[in-house]
């Protein structure tokens, strides 16, 4: 039986998405390409390529991600896999023209597929396509085969947001969170919603369940100044501004560990 999943609204352009995720559902058994009823499909060879590219995208080695998703799209041109790999490598280069262009591709060889119409959607949100983004985030949540639709509500969620369409973010974001209560941008997105209303008990109810989950970012720290110096809770306030400056010192101490390695190896 379908799954009820809210209708998404046309709003404007959003600068937070949900990140395309590279890893496939299951790796081929040989370098033959076996045959899939929705294009998604990948051969061993290109599957081996798009792993290791995940991981090297995840430490931050763009460049050396990219070539292993040139391998695999070398090994396996025909794969909507490899083509939703290689934009989300060149989408994190900044290379946002020649990501879409394998978006598209992704498309053109597994158009119904949930994955790729979130991954298409979340590029065309970034370019400014709106409309067309938010159609492609609604026929995600249409793929029955799609494992994860709660990730394209929150992404329809996220565009409204960014917009100020709250009742349309809203109504994403509650539908993403029917379907998994426990889903971090979800929570972030209504904590944010309640403190622009004004609702900081609310809000601060959000985030907690946002944080009970794992460490908070530093935007969801400074969220938490906000939500707890709104509902007068000087303490609280000060536990995420402390939480801020430990996050800042760790970085600024990251960023000076990597200078000295690198210099020392001149």
């Amino acid at each position: 039986m379908r799954r009820e999943r809210a209708a998404i609204g046309n709003v404007p352009i959003a600068a937070a998405l949900v990140v395309v995720l590279l890893l496939v559902s299951a790796c081929a058994s040989g370098p033959q390409r076996s045959a899939g009823r929705d294009g998604m499909e990948t051969s061993a060879i290109a599957q081996r390529s798009i792993n290791a590219a995940q991981a090297l995208l995840e430490a931050g080695k763009l460049e050396e991600a990219l070539a292993e998703t040139n391998a695999a799209l070398d090994a396996d041109p025909r794969s909507a896999e490899v083509h939703l790999a290689q934009g989300a490598v060149l989408q994190a280069l900044g290379r946002g023209v020649e990501a879409g262009e394998h978006f598209e591709r992704a498309l053109e060889i597994a158009p119904g597929s949930g994955r790729v119409l979130n991954a298409h959607g979340a590029w065309l949100c970034r370019s400014g396509r709106v409309d067309e983004a938010l159609a492609a985030f609604s026929k995600a949540t249409m793929d029955e085969r799609y494992r994860e639709p709660e990730q394209a509500l929150v992404n329809a969620g996220s565009c409204a947001a960014e917009a100020g369409r709250n009742e349309v973010a809203e109504l994403n974001f509650r539908a993403a969170l029917g379907l998994q209560p426990a889903l971090a941008q979800a929570l972030g997105g209504m904590a944010r919603l309640e403190h622009q209303r004004g609702n900081a008990l609310s809000a601060r109810a959000f985030l907690q369940r946002r944080e009970a989950l794992g460490p908070l970012s530093a935007a969801d720290l400074a969220l938490g100044v906000e939500i707890e110096t709104a509902a007068g809770d000087a303490r609280a306030a000060a536990r995420y501004r402390g939480q801020l400056a430990t996050m800042a010192r760790e970085a600024d101490a990251a960023a000076s560990s990597t200078i000295e390695s690198g210099s020392s190896r001149q």
